[in-house]
């Protein structure tokens, strides 16, 4: 299935692309095929269900993914039908607002050089291998045809293209062998960056002596992965059963039409069985976090052909000097932004 969070009007709701291209509201639309099949109080047991918020549907788990079926199959065999008091149940994609799949997530890991060409040649610590991530903040959220804010004193900002997993239900020290079950579905994210905020104002040297080991150079990621609007997502949450192989697809980036960004979920270093017992081992995960798999750069030898596109290198890529940012990964979806430039007094 795949699922979104939608706006009519004022009125924030969640939805389900149907095989004739129109949305179902999912919470009335099983409101209607329980009424019509003569149970008692339809609504109320609609809002358990399938309420009209997507953690909430998320919550509700496989017996929450058979009430959408039962309300597809209704919908499909009665496009006229309304629900119990009369609501619409079926929209034109072009009559609603796509919102993020999950609007206001509690946590968003965000997987640092987790592509495999970066992360075999880079400098890292003693001791096993493991992830490095940061945590970006809620209100990073858009929608997927959301204006992008760039701040056009912060420098040039990059597009960081990359696929994001949902977690399902609660839990904490996953044994990797259980985690599959704790992914609910997957969304297109781009992790917005400001490149040289972060190379020229976000870091600090510790002065220390030879004794504690010289000066040691620090940076955080704050503000320069964190802007409001440096998380665009969407358009839908592709439930986990739809997708064959998770490990093979393509991610894609464009800006005004010109290619910036190829490469495949096969480059991804730690897989996401690991990250979510890696994660896990320091956080309790919930339903409906999200945790975005890190970018692709270049993609590997298969992405040759793809890569003689890209005049541009990843680095150097800069959002606030173009129009519309478009981000693509198989099999989930493509989201396009408009880009609009705006001022940050802050930053001298």
């Amino acid at each position: 299935m795949k699922l979104c969070t939608f706006k009519t009007g004022r009125e924030q709701r969640v939805g389900v692309l149907m095989e004739n291209g129109k949305i179902l509201d999912v919470n009335y639309g099983y409101a209607a095929a329980l009424k019509a099949a003569g149970k008692a109080k339809p609504q109320e047991r609609a809002d358990v269900m399938t309420p009209p918020c997507m953690i909430g549907v998320i919550e509700s788990g496989e017996e929450g993914k058979e009430c959408i079926r039962e309300a597809m199959a209704y919908a499909s065999k009665n496009p006229d039908a309304a629900g119990p008091e009369g609501e619409q149940l079926l929209y034109d994609t072009d009559k609603i607002t796509y919102m993020a799949p999950i609007p206001a997530p509690s946590k968003i890991f965000s997987i640092a050089i987790n592509n495999r060409q970066k992360y075999e040649i880079a400098d890292l610590p003693d001791g096993p291998k493991h992830p490095y991530y940061f945590i970006k903040v809620p209100t990073c959220v858009v929608g997927p045809y959301d204006t992008l804010e760039i701040p056009k004193e912060i420098g040039n900002v990059g597009s960081e293209s990359e696929m994001a997993f949902v977690i399902a239900k609660k839990g904490r020290f996953i044994d990797e062998k259980e985690a599959e079950s704790y992914v609910y579905g997957y969304t297109v994210h781009n992790d917005l960056t400001a490149h040289w905020l972060r190379d020229n104002r976000e870091w600090i040297v510790s002065k220390r002596s030879a004794e504690e080991g010289g000066d040691k150079r620090l940076t955080y990621a704050g503000r320069y992965k964190c802007y409001d609007s440096f998380a665009p997502m969407g358009p839908y949450l592709v439930t986990a059963d739809e997708i064959e192989d998770v490990n093979n697809l393509d991610i894609d980036a464009w800006l005004d039409g010109e290619h910036i960004q190829t490469g495949n979920t096969r480059d991804m270093f730690f897989k996401i069985p690991y990250l979510i017992s890696y994660l896990s081992g320091a956080h309790t995960l919930c339903a409906g976090d999200i945790v975005s798999w890190g970018t692709v750069q270049g993609g590997d030898e298969k992405h040759a052909e793809k890569r003689k596109d890209i005049k541009v290198k990843f680095q150097h890529v800069d959002l606030g000097k173009g129009k519309v940012l478009t981000t693509e990964v198989e099999g989930i979806g493509k989201i396009e932004n408009p880009i609009k430039v705006i001022s940050d007094d802050m930053i001298k």
